[in-house]
């Protein structure tokens, strides 16, 4: 089915609104060394503005989850437009720092609310068969945006200055939210008894602030009493906050899924890795400009290649994932990040830009090795019921935990240049704050290593340990099948087909003498093998084709090819789930991987197999079971 044309208009507006809110996250970072010579202000003061925004984009992720269960969907996205509308404009505005980082927090305001928004508009707008399309067109550009923000942020700001970068935001929003109000579609779907605990919203938000502004005046000015107590301040308060999330029945954060150790570890990890990727997106640029003296727009396209990398690598980083579980991608990933920051901590004033942009876009390409396996190797700890509490909680703080590691990290580079400055020039004072900050990062990154080669596995019974009263078991038992073809490790390509062609199915698994699969082979993979040598033939289509020629040749090399090892022609590796898999995870594992079935597991022996079509004759039995039940009603 093609989508509609109001579908297609809607598709359109929310893209190139939610493109606009990640395009303007990226678009500062180039222009803060033009912001601190313009405005006289230091790197320590001019990181809030990154950090101010990661923050309260964090502290919107709870409550959000309140905003679109109260209010509809079409006016809290027109509303949170118009909020980061107001914020850029003041932005672009901006006569001093005070009122520049006053509309930076509400442009965050406004973007913190939109990018939940835009997913649940989604949801809402599209039906099921036309979501997968719609999420994927969404995602691309979620991963091209901070690709093309330095660069075109760099241009404009040699070409003009850092005040029209902000203007041009706001031209683009106000014609989002034109087009929105005669595309959107009005909905009436809210929830009048939603409620939000304004005590927690207080705590989170003045401990945050307190504890982040505290460790950034420490860092700028060393320690005084006054910057202590304020530091001390939001540690209390933040106390206070996680108290008061336990003991609530409906919490604003919940908490609670932190005792959870894997999900612990795995949100502490990413909370190290996002504070470093922050931290260095600003930490580059002001060395670029600054000290070496290049343009805003070599800067920006230094740190383009890393961003388009990171944005290509997330779906393959899925499949191999999939394929190898979450141990050896995060081990190469932390091992590779961890080496990258710490070569970035020998900066000297006479550095190639070649070796600046190889060795950034292999720490941005390790990043994207950790992010998502541990991500989804900590929420796969949860049980269902507290899954989305998961999410919340592990986007929340990986937000805080940027915020606070570009506020560290950046004042311990002030901090260096300040001791260094009274035994060097400005000049070389300058790198070795940067020197000394991504140091302090590679720490970090060191920390987060260990801590993977410690506690990240993908045992067999981590998957049964997460579903201690075997729901996910029963679920995916009830759905899949257990009259799994396989064939053995030592079968020929003869006995694929003859197993392909008499069981009338058109892949197979291949399993070892433990039952677990070693590989999987397809029709496909043998009409490859016996297609004609200048022609490559992907789909089954090419047996057809084959089967009526007579050459002598094609029977020479048929004959050739069915003696050969099963293995030389399939794909090795099998892309599985556990038995005990969150129904969620098989979904993501069958969409990434663009699969129309997926073997299921149980330590690690092949005992049956889920198809995508169950997955739906499923989902929508219970949604004509639930709102059978509530017509009845």
């Amino acid at each position: 089915m093609k989508l509609t044309s109001k579908q297609k208009a809607t598709l359109v507006v929310l893209i190139f609104g939610t493109f606009i809110t990640v395009l303007n996250q990226t678009l500062v970072t180039p222009a803060l060394p033009s912001i601190m010579a313009e405005m006289s202000v230091s790197a320590s003061t001019a990181q809030w503005l990154t950090t101010g925004f990661t923050l309260v984009n964090a502290i919107m992720i709870p409550v959000t989850a309140y905003l679109t269960d109260r209010y509809s969907t079409r006016n809290l996205f027109i509303v949170a437009m118009l909020i980061f509308s107001a914020g850029s404009a003041c932005a672009g505005w901006g006569p001093n720092f005070i009122i520049l980082l006053a509309g930076r927090l509400l442009q965050a305001a406004g973007a913190g609310i939109l990018m939940p928004m835009v997913m649940t508009v989604i949801m809402l707008t599209f039906p099921p068969e036309k979501r997968g399309f719609a999420s994927g067109l969404f995602g691309i550009v979620i991963a091209f945006a901070p690709a093309f923000g330095p660069s075109a942020a760099g241009f404009i700001i040699d070409a003009y200055n850092w005040h029209v970068l902000f203007w041009i935001i706001v031209a683009l929003s106000l014609l989002v939210i034109l087009a929105s109000i005669f595309t959107l579609e009005r909905t009436s779907m809210t929830s009048k008894d939603a409620t939000l605990d304004t005590i927690s919203l207080f705590q989170s938000t003045a401990g945050f602030g307190s504890l982040l502004y505290g460790l950034s005046s420490i860092g700028s000015f060393g320690l005084n009493p006054i910057d202590i107590a304020i530091t001390l301040v939001g540690v209390v308060v933040l106390v206070f906050f996680f108290r008061r999330q336990l003991r609530m029945d409906s919490p604003m954060l919940q908490v609670r899924v932190l005792e959870n150790r894997k999900f612990l570890i795995g949100t502490v990890i990413g909370m190290l890795v996002q504070g470093s990727l922050l931290a260095a997106g600003i930490l580059m640029p002001i060395y670029l400009q600054t000290y070496l003296g290049y343009s805003a727009t070599v800067s920006g396209l230094l740190l383009m290649p890393g961003a388009i990398l990171m944005g290509i690598m997330g779906p393959i980083a899925g499949r191999l994932f999939d394929t190898h579980g979450p141990r050896a991608l995060s081990l190469v990933g932390m091992t590779l990040l961890t080496a990258t920051t710490f070569m970035f901590a020998f900066l000297g004033d006479s550095t190639g830009l070649i070796f600046l942009a190889v060795v950034y876009t292999a720490r941005m390409f390790s990043m994207s090795l950790v992010n998502m396996p541990i991500t989804t190797w900590a929420m796969n700890a949860l049980d269902n019921d507290v899954i989305n509490h998961g999410t919340s909680v592990n986007n929340t703080l990986r937000q805080v935990a940027g915020s606070l590691g570009t506020a560290v990290l950046v004042s311990v580079s002030t901090a260096a240049t300040g001791m260094a400055s009274s035994s060097t020039d400005a000049l070389h004072a300058g790198i070795f704050g940067v020197n000394a900050a991504f140091f302090a990062s590679g720490i970090l990154c060191l920390a987060g290593l260990i801590m993977t080669i410690g506690w990240v596995k993908d045992k067999p019974g981590d998957a049964a340990a997460c579903d201690p009263r075997n729901e996910r078991r029963t679920l995916l038992e009830s759905l899949m099948k257990r009259d799994v073809f396989t064939l053995p490790e030592t079968a020929s390509v003869f006995d694929a087909v003859q197993l392909l062609v008499e069981k009338r199915i058109s892949a197979a698994p291949i399993v070892n003498a433990k039952g677990k699969a070693v590989g999987f082979v397809s029709d496909g993979d043998i009409a490859r093998c016996l297609s004609k040598r200048r022609t490559t033939y992907t789909d089954p289509v090419a047996l057809i084709e084959l089967t009526n020629l007579s050459s002598d040749d094609f029977d020479v090399k048929t004959d050739k090819i069915m003696s050969q090892s099963v293995l030389e022609i399939a794909h090795r590796g099998v892309i599985s789930v556990d038995i005990h898999t969150d129904m969620r995870e098989v979904c993501r594992v069958l969409g990434e991987n663009h699969l129309k079935k997926v073997p299921i597991t149980e330590n690690g022996a092949l005992v049956g197999v889920i198809n995508l079509s169950d997955i739906a004759h499923y989902s929508m039995s219970k949604y004509l079971e639930r709102h059978g039940a509530d017509a009845q009603k």
